[in-house]
């Protein structure tokens, strides 16, 4: 019963606690992507896209 209850607490504070953090960490990648799209955009003078594809 204790190890239950130990359980529970753990998968409670991960749920509680950790999908926290990814959210923080996802509108950061969303800001870096949108930074890199404008930068390449702007760094694509040619309109080449880079030699190598």
């Amino acid at each position: 019963m204790k190890t239950l209850f130990f359980i529970i607490l753990i998968v409670g504070l991960v749920v509680l606690f950790g999908t926290f953090p990814l959210s923080i960490l996802a509108k950061v990648f969303g800001y870096l992507e949108t930074f890199f799209k404008w930068l390449s955009s702007i760094l694509n003078i040619f309109g080449w896209n880079g030699i190598l594809k």
